[in-house]
């Protein structure tokens, strides 16, 4: 399987307007649409240069036929889950199928939960609307009603009044009635708006024509037309995994975090339109999606750049690596290379300490992260409550690391190139403290002959009580249940007792886009 450049989850006026020009960029681009965008109740829409008007579906229609021209691939269906893998990312939809990219473009949309009010659901999209800049013209000088079950939705009916001189407000909520105060008050009277404290207890119409809101009290009061704000919720469970950064916006929920151009706190996860802004009409959404697309497409370059260049220097194939890749090798291959790694710590280390250990607020002590790369495993866990000790061979991969855990504002840890024997030396002779929590990952490479006696020198690290964490894809390769990984790993039976061994498929996006993988074997042993 080949991945894709750039997956784009949702196909309404935000994902096509990015896929459009990453496909013009010259990208392989996939969307992923559930066809159900969230004007589809809307007969028009307006605002749209050049378009004002024009049914949102026949907008989408055209920009479909658009993409065929760049070879952009569309697809109906409803995604289940966006995972991390090597440079790139997993989608796997309800159905199954599954696809990979070096990047995902979220343009998934929001859902519209209405005010739970007898008949409101018949005109919403209609006479029943939100965005009065979309549809405030065409009620225009009519009796419009808003229905404020907030405080906040006070402003919005002061900005409806803008359409029409016969405005009612509809207090729907006894809490919402208790916090209209004199100041507010004296703002509608002075605009003649009317308000009305009855609860609202059903919208009525006339063959289907909507004529007035019904309250508690028994009396209808007569409207042509009602806007509100209902809850809001983004389409983005499918992120969960990877445990993006969020915002609170108060008063409408909580939405994926993203930066000026749209990037999220995940380095292959773009988003824009509705998804991360509640606000953004159909230019809006297109406008940020393009812009955002860019950026996308600029940061591939970038990594196309990085790989090339990297090519001319990085050994051709394993059959170039020397017989034992020492200390001097390692400073070399990070020296003379970009960063290597997302920055991002390893999905199967985060879900296992997590699901043994417990999350971030559970009581933790001393743990050293052997072979720290550049640095994020051991930020994860500084994150996560544990004071850190990442050690390495190589001077480069700590001067990143240690960048990495500044970027990230993390107390709780610090770097040491001195390497797990140099670490093991120090303990021996000055008598250090022993760690509550070792980690190793990926410690080895081609013809590494030491790594046996590494892993042994990383479990002498661990105090009695404490746990060690290996992940290879080197490690004996016989199933879990075929064998007893203490003693397959030469560690000694009386002192480490089995914790967790299992095995989980990691795939990898080659430099050449092929999707290939290795199981990796996760073991956690704890000492006796």
């Amino acid at each position: 399987m080949r991945a894709h450049d750039i997956i784009v989850i949702g196909g309404g006026a935000a994902g096509l307007s990015a896929a459009e020009l990453l496909g013009r960029a010259r990208r392989d681009v996939l969307v992923i649409d559930s066809a159900a965008p969230r004007n589809r109740f809307a007969p028009h829409m307006h605002g749209v240069l050049g378009h004002d008007g024009v049914p949102p579906l026949d907008l989408l229609d055209k920009g479909r036929a658009e993409l065929d021209t760049y070879g952009v691939t569309v697809t109906t269906g409803s995604v289940e889950s966006v995972t991390e893998i090597v440079r790139g990312l997993k989608v796997t939809c309800a159905d199954g199928a599954v696809a990979y990219a070096r990047a995902v473009f979220v343009a998934s949309g929001i859902d519209d939960t209405l005010p739970d009010i007898p008949g409101l659901a018949d005109h919403w999209g209609s006479t029943a609307f939100q965005c009065p800049y979309c549809h405030g013209w065409e009620h225009r000088n009519r009796r419009i009603g808003v229905l404020a079950s907030s405080p906040m939705h006070f402003h919005y009916a002061q900005l409806v009044r803008n359409w029409t001189d016969d405005l009612t407000v509809f207090i729907t909520d006894a809490t919402v009635l208790s916090q209209l105060d004199d100041a507010t008050r004296q703002r509608f009277d002075a605009r003649g708006v009317t308000v009305v404290t009855s609860p609202v207890a059903g919208i009525t119409a006339t063959d289907g024509t909507l004529t007035g809101v019904r309250t508690e009290d028994g009396a209808v009061h007569p409207v042509d037309a009602i806007g509100l704000h209902p809850h809001s919720r983004p389409r983005d469970g499918f992120l969960a995994p990877l445990g993006l950064d969020r915002t609170e916006v108060p008063g409408v929920g909580s939405f994926v975090a993203v930066d000026a151009v749209g990037q999220t706190s995940h380095p292959r996860v773009w988003a824009a339109g509705n998804v991360v802004d509640p606000r953004a009409n159909v230019p809006t959404a297109m406008g940020q999606a393009s812009m955002t697309a860019g950026m996308l497409n600029t940061t591939l370059v970038t990594e196309d750049t990085d790989n090339a260049v990297h090519a001319l220097t990085a050994p051709s194939s394993h059959h170039d690596w020397p017989e034992v890749a020492d200390d001097g090798f390692w400073e070399t291959t990070y020296a003379q290379a970009p960063p290597r790694w997302s920055g991002r710590p390893n999905p199967s280390l985060v879900r296992v300490l997590t699901e043994e250990l417990g999350g971030a607020g559970t009581a933790r002590g001393r743990a050293a992260d052997i072979g720290c790369g550049e640095g994020a495993d051991a930020v994860w866990l500084a994150q996560q409550g544990w004071d850190t000790l990442g050690v390495e061979v190589s001077a480069t991969a700590v001067r990143r690391a240690q960048d990495a855990a500044a970027a990230a504002g993390v107390d709780g840890v610090r770097f040491t190139d001195v390497g797990v024997q140099g670490l093991a030396d120090a303990a021996a002779t000055d008598g250090s403290a022993p760690f509550d929590l070792v980690t190793a990952s990926y410690l080895h490479g081609p013809s590494q002959g030491r790594r046996s006696a590494l892993l042994l020198d990383a479990g002498e690290l661990v105090a009695p009580g404490g746990y060690l964490f290996l992940l290879s894809h080197v490690m004996p390769d016989a199933a879990p249940e075929e064998y007893g990984a203490v003693d397959a790993l030469g560690f000694d039976d009386d002192t480490w007792e089995l914790v967790r061994d299992e095995t989980v498929d990691r795939a990898v996006i080659g430099l050449d886009g092929e999707v290939g993988g290795h199981p990796d074997r996760v073991v956690l042993l704890r000492r006796r």
